[in-house]
């Protein structure tokens, strides 16, 4: 089972050669892991997660990164995304729904 879950703020460690083209050691909002955004896989697509890496300016960027690469710091947290992104805009349409039942 996955330890991420859409909205948290991770922290991403240091990548390792093999990955030394993606950014490391910085903050990231997960954005999913591969088996809900491309379907389900095998079992290790549920611990590969597409996240948003912050402070990259308003487009930031998006890559698959290993479970063991990240680190939670908080829960929550797409109000961290440009307010242009698509998943902070549908989170704060569900939100807006749901404090108005």
């Amino acid at each position: 089972m996955q330890q991420f879950f859409k909205g948290d703020l991770v922290k991403v460690g240091e990548m390792p050669k093999y990955m030394s083209h993606f950014i490391g050691n910085c903050e990231a909002i997960v954005l999913g892991t591969y088996s809900e955004i491309c379907g389900r896989g095998t079992p290790r697509h549920d611990k590969e997660y597409q996240l948003f890496i912050l402070k990259r300016g308003e487009r930031g960027e998006s890559a698959w990164y290993e479970e063991s690469q990240l680190s939670l710091l908080q829960i929550n947290r797409l109000d961290l995304l440009p307010k242009t992104s698509i998943h902070r805009m549908v989170a704060e349409a569900k939100a807006a729904r749901d404090d108005n039942k």
